[in-house]
């Protein structure tokens, strides 16, 4: 969802990687090291790009229990499918992670099934950086065009992280951020602001910082594409700061004077 539309056209078509520049974050106590640093696994999107799912999955700090989250979002509305995400965690430490993911993944499959998910997008940048300090901020990559509408040309992601404090995590002596993430052009000027936030939901627990992970793209069909980011988000957790994976979304139009 984009809170606030500025001018801007994308294109449908192919697109070419540029480079990851990567800004260093500071951790809390000078700590920023992930305990539990949930990997992401990329699922797809339905034909018409109306629908993305993905999945989270790890072992939690201090417990050692597998876990795994699987995810499916509308892509114009940049809000969860009512009945997900399914959520998987087994409370015995010789389960294997591969096995609670074979568990999630069969109780989402009707979801799957039904919105006809499973399409492959465009990764068009991809940071694998699992700690807080060596996590993106900044992304540029280039949207060319197709032949047949006008493309962005070199275009970047940068994220700034928002000090904003949260009542329940003030007792860890913890300090809270929100983050913005704004798309713009090559002169570093906003094309668009895909997300700025005003309070932090409760649902990411005690964020200390962000990162950005995954850029994917996928052309619909007669439409402008959609823009799907994954963010990662470093809450605190039990022996460290544990990330865990944010998707956001937006859908462009082809018609200029409809953006």
């Amino acid at each position: 969802m984009f809170d606030r539309p500025l001018t801007a056209t994308l294109s449908r078509a192919v697109v070419t990687v540029l480079t990851i520049a990567a800004a260093g974050l500071l951790g809390v106590g000078g700590e920023a090291r992930a305990a539990d640093a949930a990997q992401r696994s990329v699922i797809g999107f339905s034909p018409d790009g109306a629908y993305f799912a993905f999945e989270q999955y790890g072992i939690q700090d201090g417990s050692g229990f597998p876990y795994s989250d699987v995810f499916v979002l509308e892509t114009a509305t940049d809000s969860w499918v009512r009945g997900t995400p399914a959520r998987e965690l087994v409370r015995n430490a010789a389960v294997s992670v591969d096995q609670v993911r074979q568990t999630a993944r069969k109780r989402i499959d009707p979801y799957l099934w039904r919105l006809n998910i499973g399409v492959n997008g465009q990764t068009l940048v991809s940071d694998r950086a699992a700690d807080a300090r060596d996590a993106a901020r900044f992304l540029p990559f280039t949207l060319k065009d197709d032949g047949e509408k006008l493309g962005l040309g070199t275009v970047r992601l940068r994220l700034t992280e928002i000090a904003m404090p949260k009542k329940d995590c003030a007792p860890l002596g913890v300090s809270t951020h929100g983050y913005a993430l704004v798309l713009e052009n090559e002169a570093g000027e906003p094309l668009r602001i895909l997300h700025e936030d005003t309070s932090i939901p409760g649902s990411r627990g005690c964020p200390v910082h962000y990162g950005l992970s995954d850029i994917i793209v996928y052309p619909r069909p007669g439409e402008g594409p959609v823009l799907v980011v994954l963010l990662s988000i470093y809450q605190f957790g039990f022996e460290g700061l544990d990330r865990r994976f944010l998707a956001l979304s937006t859908a462009f139009d082809t018609n200029p004077s409809a953006q």
